[in-house]
C-alpha cells in the first residue's frame, strides 16, 4: 500500500489527503443543490465548515466511547491527527448541525438531505480510499484469492489485524467503496423510477447504505470490545435501515392519489 503519496516533491500521508479531497469534493457537488434549497453562499459555507468540525468530533466522541482502552496517557483523546475515527458518531454530529441550519433558517429538510445524498456518498468512498492506500480499515484474515497484505502498525491504533503480519486480510475498504458506489445509481434509479417525494433519495441511500455496512461488519477487524462488535453496531444498523423503511413508507403513504397519475390519466410508475 502507500501510506504516504509523493507529490511535487511533497511527502502527504494518504488518509488524511484523500480526507481532505473527499470534503472539498462533497462541498463542490452539494453546493448549487443547496443553492437550489435557498442557501446563500455566505450560509452554505458556514454550515459546511460546522457540519466538518461536528463530523471530527462526533467521529472521535463516538470512537472513546466504543474503542476507550485505545486511549491513554500516551494516547490522549483529544489529539488532533486522524485517527481513531468513527464514521457513525461523525455522521451524527454533523447530521445535529444540519438540522439546526435547517430549522433555523427555515429551509426544506428533505430536500436538503436529498441534496447531500450523493455528495456525501463520494466522499465517503474517496475516504475509503484513502483507508485503503493507508492501510488501515482492513478486516480478517481471509484465504480468498483477493486477499491482500497491508503495513501494521501505521496509525499507532493497535487493531487486531496488525498481528496479523504478512497474513492476507479481507481488503474491507474496497468491499465499502464498491458497494456505496454501487448503490448511487442503484437509489437514484428506484427514486426516479417510482417518483418519490422530497427525501426519498436520501431513505433510500440510507437504507442501502446501513445494509451494507451490516453485511461487511463481520469481515471487519475492530479492536471494539465484542458487545459492540456483535451487538451493539448490528442493533444500529437494523434500527437504522427499519426506521428508514418505515419513513419511507409514510411518505409515500402520504402523497395525493393524483401524484401517481401519467400526463394521460393513467397511473404511473410509483402506484403500488
Amino acid at each position: 500500500m502507500h501510506p504516504q503519496l509523493h507529490v511535487f516533491g511533497l511527502t502527504l500521508q494518504s488518509y488524511s489527503t484523500m480526507a481532505a479531497i473527499a470534503a472539498l469534493t462533497g462541498a463542490a457537488m452539494v453546493w448549487f443543490p443547496l443553492k437550489r434549497c435557498g442557501f446563500t453562499a455566505k450560509q452554505t459555507v458556514l454550515m459546511l465548515l460546522s457540519m466538518c468540525a461536528a463530523f471530527l468530533v462526533g467521529a472521535r466522541l463516538w470512537n472513546v466511547a466504543v474503542n476507550f482502552s485505545s486511549y491513554g496517557p500516551l494516547r490522549p483523546w483529544y489529539t488532533p491527527r486522524m485517527v481513531g475515527l468513527s464514521l457513525y458518531g461523525g455522521i451524527l454530529g454533523a447530521f445535529l448541525v444540519l438540522t439546526a441550519f435547517v430549522r433555523k433558517l427555515q429551509r426544506p429538510l428533505l430536500s436538503v438531505l436529498d441534496a447531500f445524498t450523493v455528495p456525501s456518498a463520494v466522499a465517503f468512498c474517496l475516504s475509503r480510499t484513502g483507508c485503503f492506500l493507508n492501510g488501515c480499515c482492513a478486516g480478517r484474515h481471509t484465504k480468498l484469492p483477493w486477499g491482500m497484505v497491508f503495513p501494521t502498525g501505521l496509525d499507532g491504533f493497535q487493531t487486531p489485524f496488525m498481528t496479523l503480519r504478512s497474513q492476507p486480510v479481507h481488503p474491507t475498504q474496497l468491499y465499502e467503496l464498491i458497494l456505496a458506489l454501487i448503490g448511487i445509481p442503484v437509489c437514484l434509479s428506484v427514486a426516479r423510477r417510482f417518483r418519490l417525494p422530497a427525501g426519498g433519495r436520501f431513505l433510500c441511500y440510507e437504507i442501502w447504505f446501513c445494509t451494507m455496512r451490516l453485511l461487511v461488519l463481520p469481515l471487519r477487524s475492530l479492536p471494539y470490545p465484542p458487545v459492540v462488535k456483535t451487538l451493539i453496531y448490528p442493533v444500529l444498523y437494523l434500527g437504522l435501515m427499519a426506521g428508514g423503511g418505515l419513513m419511507l413508507g409514510r411518505l409515500i403513504s402520504d402523497r395525493s392519489p393524483e401524484f401517481f397519475l401519467n400526463r394521460d390519466g393513467t397511473k404511473g410508475p410509483g402506484e403500488f
